[in-house]
Parts: structure tokens; C-alpha cells; sequence
């Protein structure tokens, strides 16, 4: 603007400077004073009026993203990019990386393999554990819970990715195996039977069984004597002889055979010698000497002594001969 000044000679008009009469001028930007005007010229981030005297906000979101990658805010003479998750802006603060979440965290999936994947990563979960619904955690799973025959005859303690099976006494964890296994006693020689008793295993534990021909409770086996119990059989005309843990039959005299089997032996067919002066007559076990005239038997039959002989020893004079 210009104002003009009365003089007789000549009419003057002087400039009006606009931006030192008032400091809201121009606000973001500097005040130019120009012939009967200003102009602002406006900061970085902003532009000018289509009048030039004032200054708006730049949104450079609107001119190809404000060169941003993926997210671009704009803010009061300037603008922001930004990364979507799982992405890192870079230092040119525009373009976005990567991120690769099982690098950078090890452990990320505690309890399963992490594998990377553009913006995010994804766990494969070890047996024992369970993914979560996105994938992002490994839960461990308890076994106790989901299946609580899981330590049939023992004691489900769950652990991390696993369990242990506290057994009761008598059963033990097998390799290769879930749960508790029986253990049998008698086949690692862990029981206290007798020498003579037989160790039969039974879930959890063992019991004792005296052997035949002996017998105890299987802790202690005493002897059994079939002969004197007559427990045994052996042929009526045969002998019980008691040995430990059984017996042996043995046929008697005048029987052959197995023990269990006797037969009478005839031992006049057998000896022909027999009852000399006589005649043998089998029997039962035995035989007897039916003897001649002028023999008599011995005391058990089983011979013929002279009768005669010894009569006429008697009868004769000492010192006399027979004619």
C-alpha cells in the first residue's frame, strides 16, 4: 500500500512495510515485503496461498506416498513412514526391511522351531507341545491331564514338552515305553524264594510256590516224605525210599522191576541148584525147599540139611566104622 503526501510542487507516495507492522504474519514461513504488498515465503513442509500472504500444511502423503514403502502420516509441516508389523524402517526412513524375528529372538518358540516368513514367523512345535491359534507360542502340553491313564500303576508328574511317570513299587518305566511296567521279579532274580520253591511274577510283585515234594509257605521249603505220608506210588510189593523233593520205589527181594511195577521172580527156574536134596517150590517174593526123606528144611526153607548123617553120628560108638 502507498501513501501519498500533499505538497505544491509534487505528490510523493512511500511503501507501507507490511511485515514489520505485525508478527502474525506469515505464521510457517517468513514475511517478504514487497512494492505495496508482502509475500510469505513459507517453510520446509509447507507452500504458499494461491495469494501468497500465507502459508498451509504440505500433505505429502497425497504425491506417491510421500515416498514411504508402506505407511505414510502426515503431520503439521512434515510427514512420518512407518512400517507394518514385523517390519523395520530403515535409515532412510522411508523404505521397510524384514524383520527376522527367529534371528533376532532365539527363543521366540520355546518348545518348537521358529521359521521366518515375510512380516512375522510361524513355530513348529515340538511333541510335547501344542501352537498356539497364530501360530506365534508353543504351549506345552500336559499329558497328566489329557490322558490320566497315561501312568497306569504310578504317579503323572507333568514336565516342560514331557512327563514322568513316578511308579508305584513293583513297576518300573521301560525304555521305549509310556506308563509303568510291571517288573517281573522273578526272571531278574529280585525275590527271596526258596531254593526249592518256584517264583511266579504278578502285577506289581511275586508270590512263592513250593516245588512238588516240598513243602512251606515258598518262602521256606521243607522236604515232603512221600514214604511216610505214603504219598507215593510205588507197587505194593516194592520199598518207598524217600529222597529230597521226592522218592524212588525199589522192588523188594524176590521181585524184579521198576519199583512202580514188581514181579515175583521165580528163582527155582532161575538156580536149578536150589533146594538140593529137595524140591524148590516158588512163592511170593520167595521160594521154599519141599525136602527129601532124611532131610529137613533149614530155618527159612530155603535149603535141606541131613537128618540122617547126624542121627547115626549120634548112634555109632566113637571109634567104630561102618561097614
Amino acid at each position: 500500500m502507498t501513501e501519498s503526501q500533499h505538497n505544491p510542487d509534487t505528490l510523493v507516495f512511500a511503501d507501507i512495510n507490511e511485515c514489520s507492522l505485525s508478527d502474525s504474519l506469515c505464521l510457517k514461513g517468513r514475511c517478504v515485503n514487497v512494492i505495496g504488498t508482502y509475500q510469505c515465503a513459507c517453510d520446509s513442509g509447507y507452500q504458499a496461498t494461491l495469494d501468497r500472504q500465507g502459508c498451509v500444511d504440505i500433505d505429502e502423503c497425497t504425491i506417491l506416498n510421500g515416498g514411504c514403502d508402506t505407511h505414510c502420516a502426515n503431520a503439521e509441516g512434515s510427514y512420518e513412514c512407518s512400517c507394518g508389523e514385523g517390519y523395520a524402517l530403515m535409515p532412510d526412513k522411508r523404505s521397510c526391511v524384514d524383520i527376522d524375528e527367529c534371528e533376532d529372538t532365539p527363543d521366540i518358540c520355546d518348545g518348537g522351531q521358529c521359521t521366518n516368513i515375510p512380516g512375522e514367523y510361524r513355530c513348529l512345535c515340538f511333541d510335547g507341545f501344542m501352537a498356539s491359534l497364530d501360530m506365534k507360542t508353543c504351549i506345552d502340553v500336559n499329558e497328566c491331564d489329557l490322558n490320566p491313564n497315561i501312568c497306569l500303576h504310578g504317579e503323572c508328574e507333568n514336565t516342560k514338552g514331557s512327563f514322568i511317570c513316578h511308579c508305584q513299587l513293583g513297576y518300573f518305566v521301560k525304555k521305549g515305553t509310556t506308563g509303568c511296567t510291571d517288573i517281573d521279579e522273578c526272571e531278574i532274580g529280585a525275590h527271596n524264594c526258596d531254593m526249592y520253591a518256584s517264583c511266579i511274577n504278578i502285577p506289581g510283585s511275586f508270590r512263592c510256590k513250593c516245588r512238588l515234594g516240598w513243602l512251606g509257605d515258598g518262602l521256606k521249603c521243607n522236604d515232603l516224605d512221600e514214604c511216610a505220608t505214603e504219598a507215593h506210588s510205588c507197587n505194593l510189593n516194592a520199598n518207598c525210599l524217600n529222597t529230597p523233593g521226592s522218592f524212588r520205589c525199589a522192588c523188594q527181594e524176590g521181585f524184579s522191576g521198576d519199583g512202580y511195577s514188581c514181579s515175583d521172580v521165580d528163582e527155582c527156574a532161575d538156580n536149578v541148584n536150589l533146594c538140593e536134596n529137595g524140591q524148590c517150590l516158588n512163592a511170593p517174593g520167595g521160594y521154599r525147599c519141599e525136602c527129601e526123606m532124611g532131610f529137613n528144611p533149614t530155618e527159612d526153607s530155603k535149603a535141606c540139611q541131613g537128618e540122617l548123617i547126624w542121627e547115626l553120628e549120634v548112634q555109632i560108638p566113637l571109634g567104630s566104622r561102618l561097614t
